[in-house]
C-alpha cells in the first residue's frame, strides 16, 4: 500500500468522525485514536499491540482495544508500528535566512518522515539567534532546537580569523545561555576543508566557551589536521562528535580498520558519536566495520540540507533503513531516533517516549517489502527487500500537515 492510499484510508474515518454533531463529540473523547498498532518504544522497553489515546497534546492512554466511537479522529494502524516521534540530532532547517541558502523547511520533511523534533546543527550564529527563534522555531508545527555556530561567518577580512573566533567567544556562550530553551549547545567543525590550518585553534576555543558556560559541544569531523586523537583530547562527557563514520582522515578507524583508542577512551568517558550523514560524511564500509567491532552510533541522524536532501540522504526513513541494512536490530535503530537524541535535547519532559501524560509526538512506520536502493555518501550502493517507511506524524496531538 502507498503513502497516500493508506492517508486516504485513515482520512476517510476522520471526515466521518468530525462530521458528527457536536453534541456527540463529548470532551470524554479522544482528539485523535491509533487503534490496532504495535507500539514499539525500545527507550523505556516497552513493546505491545495497543491502543493509544491522544488529548490536548499528550498521550491520554495506551491501553488495549479502546473503543473506536471514543476517538474523533480514529487512525487503523493495523500493520504499522506506533513509535515516538523521530528525533534528528543533526539538520540545517534555518531555511530561508541561512547566509548559504543550504537549509530545507523542517515542516513539509517532517510531514512524510515521521521527524517531530529537529536539532539544527550550527546553520545560524549569535547574531541571528532571534531569527531563528521567530522565523523558524516559532514558525513551524515540528519541534525545532539548535546548536549555534561558534562564530559569525562574516568578518573583517583584515582580521586574524583566530582573533575573531576569540572576540565572538562571550557573545556566543551568552546567547546560548539567555536562549537555552532552544539552544543546547555550540557547533564547531573541525576539518582542514572546514577551517583550514586554524580548525585546533578554534576547537580550542570552542572548548573553552563550553566550559566557561557549561554547555554541550557539537563538532564536526572531515579533513586532518588536525588528527583524530588531538580532536578527542577536547571533548568533554555530553559533547557530541557527528559524522562518525565518514570515511575521511578524522575518523574513528585506524588503517587496520580498527577502533582507534582515543576513539573508545572518549565513548568511555561520555562522548556521543552521532552519525550525520550527509552529503560526504557516512559511508557503508566504515560504519559496517564499527558496528561489527560493537561500535553503534549513540544517534541516527541525517545531516539534511539542500544539497542532500534529493539523495543520498532523502530522510530519516531512510537513514533508518541504512541502518537495518547494516545489521541493527529495529529496537537498536528506533532508541537511536528517539530517546538517545531526546536525552541530548532535554528541553521537553518525556520527549522521545511513548508515555501516558507525556507529549504526543508520534510516528507510524512500517517496514515495506520490495527492492530498494540505497546510497551512501561516495555513491556505493546497496539494494535491500526491506525498508522502512512513515505513514504519519503526529507532533503536539496534531497530525502534522504542512502548508496549510
Amino acid at each position: 500500500m502507498t503513502r497516500r492510499q493508506w492517508l486516504e484510508i485513515s482520512g476517510a474515518a476522520a471526515l466521518a468522525s468530525a462530521a458528527q454533531p457536536l453534541s456527540a463529540q463529548a470532551d470524554s473523547r479522544f482528539d485523535i485514536l491509533i487503534k490496532n498498532g504495535e507500539v514499539r518504544d525500545p527507550g523505556r522497553g516497552f513493546r505491545r499491540k495497543a491502543d493509544v489515546g491522544v488529548k490536548d497534546g499528550k498521550i491520554a492512554a495506551i491501553e488495549t482495544n479502546i473503543p473506536a466511537d471514543r476517538g474523533i479522529d480514529v487512525v487503523d494502524a493495523k500493520g504499522l508500528y506506533v513509535t515516538p516521534g523521530l528525533v534528528d540530532l543533526h539538520t540545517h532547517v534555518y531555511y530561508g535566512l541561512d547566509s548559504n541558502g543550504y537549509s530545507i523547511e523542517a515542516d513539509p520533511l517532517a510531514e512524510t518522515s515521521g521527524v517531530t523534533t529537529w536539532v539544527d546543527a550550527g546553520s545560524f550564529a549569535y547574531n541571528q539567534a532571534g531569527a531563528f527563534r521567530k522565523f523558524t522555531v516559532n514558525g513551524s508545527q515540528s519541534r525545532i532546537f539548535g546548536f549555534v555556530y561558534l562564530y559569525p561567518v562574516t568578518r573583517n577580512p583584515d582580521e586574524d580569523p583566530v582573533q575573531h573566533v576569540r572576540r565572538n567567544m562571550d557573545r556566543t556562550g551568552e546567547t546560548a545561555v539567555a536562549n537555552r530553551d532552544i539552544i543546547i549547545g555550540v557547533k564547531l567543525q573541525v576539518g582542514s576543508n572546514m577551517n583550514g590550518s586554524w580548525s585546533l585553534e578554534f576547537l580550542k576555543i570552542a572548548r573553552e566557551l563550553c566550559d566557561k558556560y557549561e554547555l554541550p559541544l557539537m563538532a564536526h569531523v572531515s579533513f586532518a589536521p588536525p588528527e583524530t586523537d588531538q580532536v578527542m583530547e577536547y571533548l568533554r562527557p555530553g559533547d557530541v562528535l557527528t559524522h562518525c563514520f565518514n570515511p575521511h582522515s578524522i575518523g574513528i578507524l585506524d588503517e587496520a580498520g580498527k577502533i582507534k583508542s582515543s576513539v573508545a577512551d572518549a565513548r568511555a568517558r561520555g562522548v556521543l558519536f552521532d552519525i550525520g550523514h550527509g552529503a560526504g560524511s557516512f559511508n557503508f564500509e566504515i560504519a559496517r566495520k564499527a558496528i561489527d567491532q560493537g561500535f553503534l552510533p549513540d544517534t541516527i541522524s541525517t545531516d539534511v540540507y539542500i544539497a542532500n536532501v534529493k539523495g543520498p540522504v532523502y530522510d530519516m526513513p531512510t537513514m533508518l533503513t541504512k541502518m537495518q541494512h547494516l545489521g541493527m536490530s529495529l529496537d537498536d535503530i528506533l532508541v537511536r531516533s528517539t530517546a538517545n537524541p531526546a536525552k541530548i535535547v532535554n528541553r521537553v519532559p518525556g520527549m522521545g517516549s511513548l508515555a501516558v501524560g507525556g507529549p504526543a509526538d508520534i510516528a507510524l512506520l512500517e517496514i515495506e517489502d520490495g527492492s530498494f536502493q540505497l546510497v551512501d555518501s561516495q555513491r556505493n550502493t546497496a539494494t535491500v527487500d526491506k525498508r522502512i517507511v512513515s505513514r504519519l506524524t503526529i507532533c503536539r496531538g496534531r497530525r502534522l500537515v504542512a502548508n496549510v
